[in-house]
Order: C-alpha cells, then structure tokens, then sequence
C-alpha cells in the first residue's frame, strides 16, 4: 500500500516571495547601521578621559550590528535559496510521477 501526498507549490512560491522582500526590507536598516548612526569623537566631549572609550565602544557596537544585520540577510539568502530549490525538486517529482502514471 502506497501513501500518497501532495506538495502545495503555490505556498512554498509565497515563502520564495516574502524571503526575498524580508531580504529586501533588511538593506533600509542595514544601511541605517552603517551610516546613520555614525557619532564624531568630538561628540563624546573634549579633554574628557574617557572621551576615547566611549567611541571606541560605540564603533565596536555599530560594528557588531552590521555584523548582525549582514548574518541576517545572508541567513534569509540562505534560506530562500533552500526553499526555491525544494520547490523545484517537489516540481520535477511531480511532474516525472505524472509522466510515469500517462505512460
């Protein structure tokens, strides 16, 4: 006895399209990261001791959420590239069950 399933096409097609928006909707604060929250080191104060330390430590943070922002994308990318080849191969298999049940 042989079971039967069926693969929605359509709905992994809809998972392609909304990993590739999310992508898409993560460069807007990516390059917010990158380049909008940039502080000058003078805005941390003048013949303040540790004026140096507090903008290091915001370029460490800055640096780590692009890091952050950078897995993120490359994590959806990855994804999305998985899925649209499972997709595929659901495709292929249905279509060579098709061909070998006509045929």
């Amino acid at each position: 006895m042989s079971e039967r399933f069926k693969v929605d096409l359509d709905e992994l097609d809809g998972v392609v399209r909304q990993l590739r928006r999310l992508r898409a909707d993560m460069d807007e604060p990516s390059q917010k990261v990158k380049y909008s929250t940039t502080i000058p080191m003078s805005a941390f104060g003048v013949d303040f001791l540790e004026a140096g330390k507090l903008a290091k430590a915001h370029d460490g943070m800055q640096e780590y959420m692009s890091q952050v922002i950078d897995a993120l994308q490359d994590l959806i990318h990855q994804f999305g590239e998985k899925t649209e080849a499972s997709r595929g191969a659901y495709e292929d298999q249905e279509h060579e069950t098709k061909t070998s049940m006509n045929g």
